[in-house]
Protein backbone atom coordinates (compact mmCIF):
# COMPACT_ATOMS: atom_id res chain seq x y z
CA UNK A 1 0.00 0.00 0.00
CA UNK A 2 1.38 3.24 -1.06
CA UNK A 3 0.29 6.02 0.81
CA UNK A 4 1.50 9.58 0.52
CA UNK A 5 1.67 12.47 3.76
CA UNK A 6 2.95 15.57 2.70
CA UNK A 7 2.97 16.68 6.42
CA UNK A 8 5.83 16.87 8.64
CA UNK A 9 6.34 13.25 9.51
CA UNK A 10 9.38 13.32 11.81
CA UNK A 11 8.59 9.75 13.01
CA UNK A 12 8.96 8.49 9.42
CA UNK A 13 11.78 10.71 8.07
CA UNK A 14 13.57 9.14 5.09
CA UNK A 15 14.40 10.83 2.04
CA UNK A 16 14.47 9.36 -1.39
CA UNK A 17 17.66 7.52 -2.21
CA UNK A 18 19.45 6.62 -4.99
CA UNK A 19 21.57 3.65 -2.91
CA UNK A 20 19.22 0.92 -2.27
CA UNK A 21 20.19 0.54 1.38
CA UNK A 22 18.21 -3.07 1.78
CA UNK A 23 21.21 -3.95 -0.42
CA UNK A 24 24.56 -1.69 0.52
CA UNK A 25 23.46 -1.59 4.51
CA UNK A 26 21.05 -5.03 4.67
CA UNK A 27 19.08 -1.82 6.33
CA UNK A 28 16.19 -0.63 4.27
CA UNK A 29 15.60 1.82 6.72
CA UNK A 30 19.85 3.27 6.63
CA UNK A 31 20.35 6.49 6.35
CA UNK A 32 20.07 8.15 2.61
CA UNK A 33 23.41 11.17 3.42
CA UNK A 34 23.19 14.36 1.52
CA UNK A 35 25.41 12.95 -1.37
CA UNK A 36 23.40 10.11 -1.90
CA UNK A 37 19.64 11.97 -1.81
CA UNK A 38 17.33 11.80 -5.00
CA UNK A 39 15.21 14.64 -6.18
CA UNK A 40 11.55 14.72 -7.13
CA UNK A 41 10.68 16.04 -10.75
CA UNK A 42 7.36 17.20 -10.68
CA UNK A 43 5.91 18.73 -14.42
CA UNK A 44 2.80 19.50 -16.31
CA UNK A 45 0.40 19.59 -13.31
CA UNK A 46 -2.60 21.53 -12.55
CA UNK A 47 -4.33 22.29 -9.19
CA UNK A 48 -7.78 24.68 -8.68
CA UNK A 49 -10.57 25.54 -6.31
CA UNK A 50 -8.90 24.83 -2.84
CA UNK A 51 -8.76 26.86 0.17
CA UNK A 52 -5.19 25.45 0.85
CA UNK A 53 -1.46 25.47 -0.77
CA UNK A 54 -2.03 23.72 -4.25
CA UNK A 55 1.03 22.07 -3.79
CA UNK A 56 3.04 21.25 -0.36
CA UNK A 57 6.44 19.61 0.42
CA UNK A 58 8.09 18.74 3.75
CA UNK A 59 10.62 16.85 1.58
CA UNK A 60 12.72 19.21 -0.72
CA UNK A 61 14.90 18.63 -3.44
CA UNK A 62 12.19 18.84 -6.16
CA UNK A 63 12.07 20.09 -9.35
CA UNK A 64 8.64 21.74 -10.81
CA UNK A 65 7.86 22.86 -14.25
CA UNK A 66 4.87 23.63 -16.01
CA UNK A 67 3.08 23.87 -12.79
CA UNK A 68 -0.39 25.98 -12.29
CA UNK A 69 -2.84 27.06 -9.66
CA UNK A 70 -6.16 28.44 -10.25
CA UNK A 71 -8.29 29.61 -7.53
CA UNK A 72 -6.04 28.46 -4.49
CA UNK A 73 -4.82 30.42 -1.25
CA UNK A 74 -1.34 29.87 -1.55
CA UNK A 75 0.32 28.71 -5.17
CA UNK A 76 3.03 26.53 -3.77
CA UNK A 77 4.30 25.70 -0.48
CA UNK A 78 8.36 24.74 -0.71
CA UNK A 79 9.45 24.47 3.21
CA UNK A 80 12.46 22.34 2.30
CA UNK A 81 15.20 23.02 1.07
CA UNK A 82 16.42 22.85 -2.57
CA UNK A 83 13.11 23.36 -5.08
CA UNK A 84 13.88 24.50 -9.06
CA UNK A 85 10.73 25.86 -10.04
CA UNK A 86 10.42 26.85 -13.78
CA UNK A 87 7.54 28.29 -15.55
CA UNK A 88 5.18 28.68 -13.42
CA UNK A 89 1.63 29.68 -13.41
CA UNK A 90 -0.45 31.25 -10.36
CA UNK A 91 -3.90 32.98 -10.65
CA UNK A 92 -4.96 32.95 -7.13
CA UNK A 93 -8.51 33.76 -8.51
CA UNK A 94 -10.00 33.49 -11.41
CA UNK A 95 -13.14 36.04 -10.97
CA UNK A 96 -15.54 32.67 -11.10
CA UNK A 97 -18.06 32.21 -7.88
CA UNK A 98 -15.96 30.06 -5.06
CA UNK A 99 -17.66 27.28 -4.73
CA UNK A 100 -16.33 25.59 -1.66
CA UNK A 101 -17.71 25.53 2.11
CA UNK A 102 -16.47 28.66 4.52
CA UNK A 103 -16.12 31.71 3.40
CA UNK A 104 -13.80 33.22 0.55
CA UNK A 105 -13.22 36.14 1.89
CA UNK A 106 -11.43 34.00 4.70
CA UNK A 107 -9.36 32.73 2.07
CA UNK A 108 -5.65 34.03 0.97
CA UNK A 109 -4.74 34.83 -2.71
CA UNK A 110 -0.84 34.60 -1.65
CA UNK A 111 1.40 33.01 -4.74
CA UNK A 112 4.76 31.89 -3.16
CA UNK A 113 5.62 31.96 0.55
CA UNK A 114 9.45 32.25 1.73
CA UNK A 115 10.59 30.07 4.69
CA UNK A 116 12.08 31.29 7.52
CA UNK A 117 15.41 29.28 6.77
CA UNK A 118 17.29 26.26 4.48
CA UNK A 119 15.22 27.08 1.59
CA UNK A 120 17.78 27.22 -1.23
CA UNK A 121 14.86 27.90 -3.97
CA UNK A 122 15.48 28.86 -7.46
CA UNK A 123 11.80 30.43 -9.40
CA UNK A 124 12.28 31.30 -12.72
CA UNK A 125 9.89 32.06 -15.45
CA UNK A 126 6.95 32.49 -13.01
CA UNK A 127 3.88 34.41 -13.46
CA UNK A 128 1.25 35.78 -11.05
CA UNK A 129 -2.12 36.88 -11.98
CA UNK A 130 -5.20 38.33 -9.24
CA UNK A 131 -3.03 38.02 -6.19
CA UNK A 132 -2.10 39.64 -3.35
CA UNK A 133 -5.32 42.23 -1.45
CA UNK A 134 -6.62 45.34 -3.07
CA UNK A 135 -5.47 48.21 -0.65
CA UNK A 136 -5.32 52.02 -0.25
CA UNK A 137 -1.27 51.41 -0.09
CA UNK A 138 -1.06 49.12 -2.77
CA UNK A 139 2.00 50.82 -4.49
CA UNK A 140 2.35 48.67 -8.13
CA UNK A 141 -0.64 48.91 -9.33
CA UNK A 142 -3.41 51.24 -9.51
CA UNK A 143 -6.27 49.33 -11.31
CA UNK A 144 -9.40 49.44 -10.01
CA UNK A 145 -9.86 45.73 -10.52
CA UNK A 146 -5.91 44.66 -9.14
CA UNK A 147 -5.55 41.77 -6.79
CA UNK A 148 -8.97 40.77 -4.73
CA UNK A 149 -11.22 42.55 -2.24
CA UNK A 150 -13.00 41.54 0.40
CA UNK A 151 -15.98 40.35 -1.43
CA UNK A 152 -17.96 36.65 -0.32
CA UNK A 153 -18.28 35.57 -3.78
CA UNK A 154 -14.90 35.49 -5.05
CA UNK A 155 -12.81 37.75 -2.80
CA UNK A 156 -9.86 36.86 -0.48
CA UNK A 157 -8.54 37.47 3.25
CA UNK A 158 -6.74 41.11 3.31
CA UNK A 159 -3.80 40.29 4.74
CA UNK A 160 -3.18 38.19 1.18
CA UNK A 161 0.07 39.31 -0.95
CA UNK A 162 2.03 37.90 -3.98
CA UNK A 163 5.23 36.98 -1.96
CA UNK A 164 5.53 36.66 1.47
CA UNK A 165 8.18 35.97 4.21
CA UNK A 166 7.96 34.02 7.11
CA UNK A 167 9.41 36.57 10.20
CA UNK A 168 8.39 34.45 13.46
CA UNK A 169 11.76 33.16 14.41
CA UNK A 170 14.51 33.75 16.59
CA UNK A 171 16.14 30.28 16.15
CA UNK A 172 15.78 29.36 12.37
CA UNK A 173 16.90 32.82 10.43
CA UNK A 174 18.07 33.27 6.46
CA UNK A 175 20.92 33.58 4.61
CA UNK A 176 20.62 34.43 1.14
CA UNK A 177 18.51 31.32 0.43
CA UNK A 178 16.35 32.34 -2.81
CA UNK A 179 16.72 33.55 -6.24
CA UNK A 180 14.32 34.35 -8.87
CA UNK A 181 14.59 35.61 -12.46
CA UNK A 182 11.77 36.43 -15.19
CA UNK A 183 8.86 37.16 -13.14
CA UNK A 184 5.58 38.80 -14.64
CA UNK A 185 2.87 40.28 -12.86
CA UNK A 186 -0.87 40.60 -13.52
CA UNK A 187 -3.30 42.55 -12.16
CA UNK A 188 -2.40 42.33 -8.71
CA UNK A 189 -2.39 43.75 -5.47
CA UNK A 190 -0.23 43.74 -2.17
CA UNK A 191 3.11 42.17 -3.61
CA UNK A 192 5.26 41.73 -0.78
CA UNK A 193 4.55 40.83 3.01
CA UNK A 194 6.91 40.11 6.34
CA UNK A 195 4.98 38.05 7.84
CA UNK A 196 4.56 37.25 11.38
CA UNK A 197 1.78 35.14 12.52
CA UNK A 198 2.45 35.97 16.22
CA UNK A 199 1.77 39.85 15.00
CA UNK A 200 4.21 40.74 18.05
CA UNK A 201 5.93 43.77 17.68
CA UNK A 202 9.28 42.96 19.12
CA UNK A 203 11.05 41.88 15.23
CA UNK A 204 12.77 38.78 14.94
CA UNK A 205 16.44 37.58 13.77
CA UNK A 206 14.57 36.05 11.00
CA UNK A 207 12.56 39.14 10.43
CA UNK A 208 15.61 41.54 10.48
CA UNK A 209 17.56 39.33 8.28
CA UNK A 210 15.06 38.42 5.14
CA UNK A 211 16.53 38.78 1.94
CA UNK A 212 16.35 37.93 -1.91
CA UNK A 213 18.27 37.95 -4.79
CA UNK A 214 16.37 39.17 -7.80
CA UNK A 215 18.87 38.10 -10.17
CA UNK A 216 17.29 40.41 -13.12
CA UNK A 217 14.96 43.02 -11.12
CA UNK A 218 11.86 42.05 -12.47
CA UNK A 219 10.44 41.04 -8.99
CA UNK A 220 11.29 44.40 -7.75
CA UNK A 221 10.27 46.21 -10.67
CA UNK A 222 13.69 47.95 -10.98
CA UNK A 223 14.74 45.39 -13.94
CA UNK A 224 17.86 45.46 -12.87
CA UNK A 225 20.14 43.13 -10.44
CA UNK A 226 18.73 43.64 -7.26
CA UNK A 227 19.45 42.62 -3.66
CA UNK A 228 16.41 42.48 -1.58
CA UNK A 229 16.53 42.84 2.36
CA UNK A 230 14.73 43.87 5.20
CA UNK A 231 12.82 47.07 5.43
CA UNK A 232 11.66 46.85 9.56
CA UNK A 233 13.20 49.80 11.38
CA UNK A 234 15.13 48.07 14.08
CA UNK A 235 17.07 46.60 10.98
CA UNK A 236 18.83 49.55 11.56
CA UNK A 237 21.00 50.47 8.36
CA UNK A 238 22.18 46.81 7.52
CA UNK A 239 20.28 47.20 3.95
CA UNK A 240 20.15 50.30 3.79
CA UNK A 241 23.93 50.05 1.97
CA UNK A 242 23.73 53.96 0.19
CA UNK A 243 21.38 56.77 -0.23
CA UNK A 244 20.12 55.28 -3.59
CA UNK A 245 18.52 52.34 -1.91
CA UNK A 246 14.82 51.93 -3.28
CA UNK A 247 12.11 51.43 -0.17
CA UNK A 248 9.29 49.45 -0.57
CA UNK A 249 6.29 50.43 1.72
CA UNK A 250 4.50 46.70 1.46
CA UNK A 251 7.17 44.64 2.98
CA UNK A 252 8.35 46.75 4.04
CA UNK A 253 11.58 46.15 1.82
CA UNK A 254 14.58 47.33 0.40
CA UNK A 255 16.12 47.28 -2.90
CA UNK A 256 19.66 47.33 -3.24
CA UNK A 257 20.31 47.95 -6.96
CA UNK A 258 23.33 45.62 -7.50
CA UNK A 259 25.19 48.04 -10.30
CA UNK A 260 25.30 51.23 -8.29
CA UNK A 261 28.54 50.22 -6.40
CA UNK A 262 31.87 49.46 -7.37
CA UNK A 263 32.02 45.26 -8.06
CA UNK A 264 29.16 45.21 -5.32
CA UNK A 265 27.79 41.47 -4.86
CA UNK A 266 27.24 39.03 -2.11
CA UNK A 267 29.24 38.22 0.85
CA UNK A 268 28.89 35.79 3.35
CA UNK A 269 30.25 36.31 7.27
CA UNK A 270 30.26 33.17 9.44
CA UNK A 271 30.11 33.94 13.31
CA UNK A 272 31.05 31.65 16.20
CA UNK A 273 30.08 31.81 19.54
CA UNK A 274 30.97 30.47 22.73
CA UNK A 275 29.85 27.44 22.41
CA UNK A 276 27.85 27.51 26.33
CA UNK A 277 25.92 30.35 24.70
CA UNK A 278 25.41 29.26 21.31
CA UNK A 279 23.59 25.79 22.70
CA UNK A 280 20.70 27.66 24.28
CA UNK A 281 19.26 28.83 21.19
CA UNK A 282 16.11 26.98 20.93
CA UNK A 283 16.17 26.05 24.01
CA UNK A 284 16.28 29.35 26.83
CA UNK A 285 16.94 31.97 24.46
CA UNK A 286 16.23 32.74 21.13
CA UNK A 287 13.29 30.98 20.40
CA UNK A 288 10.86 29.88 17.60
CA UNK A 289 8.56 32.37 18.45
CA UNK A 290 8.23 33.71 22.48
CA UNK A 291 9.97 37.09 22.23
CA UNK A 292 10.31 37.93 26.11
CA UNK A 293 10.21 35.99 29.63
CA UNK A 294 7.53 36.18 31.77
CA UNK A 295 9.48 39.14 33.24
CA UNK A 296 9.21 40.70 29.92
CA UNK A 297 12.96 40.31 29.46
CA UNK A 298 14.28 39.52 25.77
CA UNK A 299 14.70 36.27 25.28
CA UNK A 300 16.96 37.06 22.07
CA UNK A 301 19.16 39.99 22.91
CA UNK A 302 21.81 41.17 21.13
CA UNK A 303 24.87 40.05 22.39
CA UNK A 304 27.35 42.55 19.56
CA UNK A 305 27.08 44.97 16.64
CA UNK A 306 28.71 45.05 13.44
CA UNK A 307 28.77 47.40 11.01
CA UNK A 308 29.65 47.47 7.37
CA UNK A 309 31.40 50.64 5.95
Amino acid sequence: LLEYNAGRDHNRHRSPCLVDKCVTNNNCNGWCSAGEQAWFKLTNSKVFLTASPGLNSWTGRMEVSYYEAHDVALGLEALESGFGIDNFLVECRTGEEWVMPGNVHDVTANGFFWYDTGQEHIITNAKFKNCGARNNDNVYDSSPTRGCDTNSGNGCNSGSSVWSFLTHSDQFTPEIMQATASITYENCGRRFRLYDYANDPISTVSGRNQNWLDTDGTATGLNEPTIIGSGLADAGRWWHVDDDVVEDPEGPLKFIKVNDGPSRGLGHIRLFFKEELHNTVGGSSCKNGSRQDANGNLLCPAIGRIRHI
